[in-house]
């Protein structure tokens, strides 16, 4: 699994470059990731049914074909999550990071179904090799014992015709138990074989989940960093916003301070004006009182 994608610069189709592309991507991306939970739903079903009179070869090859289709599902899914990061409104940034949450609980889902098939893959191959490990010894028939001979007056033809069928009956019994004993060795040696091989394709079952296990490790690796880095600006935002907000507190604080001076500055001129006025009009009643 190839996850260049998510290193900075490398990207499959980041021409992400208006709300419409977005918006077509993240569909896509929605539609993937509910598209892993029911293969997550349908593999967890098959794996529950390891052991049981259900499992078969069969079932376990249609495990394998979806789990490869879910895995490639994942890849894909992670390159276009890849695409909508250089998305610059804030409303998209924020749906994004939902994707990327429903996306890693998807992950999480799947890692914990490949994990329970390692599990019974390996106790099931344990089993298998205690199992090959004790030889089943190959029963040989018994000897046909010797039939009692004649009364003590036989006749020589009689004891001579006797020891002929025995031998005869000796030689025949010889061929049907080498004939049965290499069956039976030929029937083990090939059981032999069909145990050795499915134990080989246990393991190489195995290697492949644990294979897989590390490579959607990494993947949690890159969207930890992507959703690190993300975080890292949110909070610069909400920084800078916060300190936006001091500023503006503060501004109309001053305002109303502004406003109080300058309406204190407007009664002082008022009552200057009446005062003058005062003056001026004694000074104008005493003059024409003179004259």
């Amino acid at each position: 699994m190839s996850y260049a994608s998510f290193d900075n610069g490398a990207t499959g189709n980041s021409n992400i470059t208006n709300e419409a592309d977005f918006q077509k991507t993240s569909q896509i991306v929605v539609a993937s990731i509910q598209k892993i939970l029911q293969n997550v739903s349908s593999m967890q079903r098959m794996v529950n049914q390891f052991g049981t009179a259900q499992d078969s070869p069969e079932l376990k090859q249609q495990l394998h074909q979806i789990r490869s289709y879910t895995q490639q599902l994942i890849t894909d899914t992670t390159t276009q999550l890849n695409d909508l990061v250089n998305c610059k409104e804030r409303h998209l940034k924020i749906k994004r990071d939902r994707l990327v949450d429903e996306f890693t609980s998807a992950l999480t889902a799947f890692q914990a179904v490949q994990r329970k098939t390692v599990d019974l893959e390996k106790n099931a191959m344990r089993q298998a090799r205690q199992a090959s490990g004790v030889g089943s010894a190959i029963s040989k028939p018994p000897g046909g014992g010797v039939g009692g001979g004649g009364g003590a007056g036989s006749h020589h033809s009689s004891m001579g015709s006797n020891y002929n069928n025995h031998a005869s009956n000796s030689g025949s019994m010889f061929e049907d138990n080498f004939i049965t004993g290499s069956r039976g060795q030929t029937q083990e040696q090939l059981q032999e074989e069909i145990d050795l091989q499915a134990l080989e394709d246990q393991e190489r079952t195995i290697r492949e989940l644990e294979e897989n296990i590390v490579s959607v490790n990494e993947i949690y690796k890159k969207l930890g960093a992507l959703v690190y880095e993300q975080s890292h600006q949110v909070d610069s935002i909400e920084a800078s916003v916060e300190q936006t907000s001091v500023f503006v507190s503060e501004g109309v604080q001053q305002l109303k301070q502004a406003s109080t001076y300058q309406n204190k500055a407007r009664k002082k001129k008022l009552i200057l004006a009446l005062i003058a006025a005062a003056i001026l009009a004694i000074i104008i009643l005493i003059i024409a009182l003179k004259h």
